[in-house]
């Protein structure tokens, strides 16, 4: 089954780029003349259409369509589309009013959220304590990455490529080194590639241990939320240890990686037990604690349910996916990682079933598939050459050494999240021409309004920590 999960107009010809046999292959696409075909098109999500070719048209005003038809399956197609001018309208926020009947109120949360949060707008309509339906709206922090690229050489983007979305500073780097080590024709050693994976694996770790303990915060099970706030210390730890950042900042170069000298490679090696023991001896016990309490089952179990058809039809991406039983996985079959083996989503469906359980339980067992994975390909690693490599290879004397292939390059990474896309168009110089960056959460903040539908108003902090979306990623 393949899935269509991104889309970009380059010189005025459109690509698609589909996740099939779960590899990402960019193709294009001769069928489309105009952005609206592809909005009126059934196989492209609406959220994808609306950020790769959406424009601000002003205020947003549904408030005299019926409920039922602004709540359709035509519902994208219908308010997608600028009626007198036939312009696609982008996702971010303008101004909106959506419609409610007599019984029903409206409820607006945010861009200012209590606490240290990134903005974005929530529309509730409620009836009573259910929510009927949420609208999101995102767009409040534009950085203006994508145009501050342009132009630029190699040595000048991969410093942006790390602030797409910090949480995912290690993934992002990856891609980006990927296309330029395509462009510049730089074979990668299986060593580098292999512990390029063991970062974006413990960058996985590192934010999964964060975001139990969110969820646990939001039911208000202190035990393991006190635990993993602490003990998420311990993955950044290792992660500092072996680059000297606890985010992996600067570390992920094309053709190489930039580790930490103020350790030797044993130390660096043997650093990873000491994240195991914390794990299993801290972390570990307090998660299968949490899931044995019958009252947490009851405040999870089918609460903000997803099901296999809603991330078909959605485009959801990543844990989003892999969490309603879908087995999306860049990582099978990827030479980086070698032996690696899916979740048994099908067998053990009652834990893979779409809800807010699935979203907690599928961090425990990739937080387990991980540190296995890492282990078991430990000894696979050359340490000694990792921590002797010369670091005098930069990117500018990569730019200065070797000559550039225009192309449209692209390269994809199964991230925390899910698969980050990143495809540049590049000239003769090396410089970006233009860009397309689809970072999984603007496919999966559709799987929010859709898994709080029918739900009690106080479960939407509950399933909002349990996406944990970014806002940031959304808004290039």
């Amino acid at each position: 089954m393949e899935k269509i999960t991104g889309i970009s107009n380059f010189d005025g010809v459109y690509h698609q780029y589909v996740i099939r046999d779960q590899k990402m292959v960019r193709e294009e696409v001769v069928t489309k003349k105009s952005n609206i075909d592809f909005l009126l098109d059934p196989q492209y999500p609406v959220w994808l259409v609306r950020h790769a070719f959406g424009q601000d048209m002003g205020v947003e005003d549904y408030s005299e369509l019926k409920e039922e038809d602004y709540l359709s399956e035509n519902r994208g197609k219908i308010l997608s589309l600028h009626q007198k001018t036939g312009i696609v309208r982008d996702l971010a926020y303008h101004g909106l009013h959506v419609p409610f009947h007599e019984g029903t109120y409206s409820h607006a949360v945010g861009p200012i959220h209590a606490g240290i949060i990134e903005p974005g707008h929530f529309r509730f309509i409620v009836e009573g304590e259910v929510i009927r339906h949420l609208t999101i709206r995102l767009g409040f922090q534009h950085r203006g990455i994508r145009e501050k690229i342009l132009g630029k050489a190699m040595s000048e983007v991969m410093s942006f490529s790390e602030t797409i979305s910090g949480d995912t500073s290690v993934g992002y780097a990856v891609s980006f080194s990927k296309i330029y080590e395509d462009m510049y024709g730089i074979k990668v050693s299986q060593n580098i590639a292999l512990f390029r994976s063991f970062l974006v694996e413990l960058e996985r770790i590192a934010v999964h241990i964060g975001d139990l303990g969110g969820i646990s915060e939001d039911i208000g099970y202190y035990p393991l939320y006190g635990v993993c706030v602490t003990d998420r210390g311990a993955a950044l730890g290792l992660m500092e240890t072996w680059t000297g950042n606890r985010f992996g900042k600067a570390c992920v170069r094309p053709g190489r990686v930039r580790v930490n000298k103020r350790i030797t490679a044993k130390q660096a090696k043997d650093a990873f037990f000491n994240l195991k023991k914390v794990y299993f001896k801290r972390v570990r016990p307090q998660i299968l604690r949490a899931l044995s309490v019958s009252t947490l089952k009851e405040r999870m179990q089918g609460c903000g349910f997803i099901s296999e058809l809603d991330v078909q039809k959605n485009g959801f991406l990543g844990m989003v996916a892999r969490m309603a039983g879908v087995a999306d996985d860049l990582r099978m079959g990827n030479p980086d990682y070698p032996g690696w083996t899916t979740l048994p989503l099908t067998e053990e469906h009652h834990h893979y079933n779409g809800d807010v359980w699935a979203r907690m339980y599928i961090r425990y067992t990739e937080i387990e598939q991980s540190l296995k994975w890492m282990e078991s390909h430990l000894e696979d690693l050359d340490w000694e050459s990792l921590w002797s490599e010369n670091e005098k290879v930069n990117g500018t004397q990569i730019e200065n050494e070797r000559k550039p292939k225009a192309g449209i390059y692209t390269a994809a990474v199964e991230a925390w999240r899910g698969p980050l896309l990143v495809s540049l168009d590049i000239d003769n110089e090396g410089l970006v021409k233009n860009s397309y960056i689809r970072d999984p959460s603007v496919l999966n903040w559709h799987a929010l309004e859709l898994a709080v539908r029918g739900e009690q108003v106080g479960d939407f902090p509950l399933n909002n920590k349990s996406f944990n979306l970014s806002y940031v990623g959304f808004d290039l």
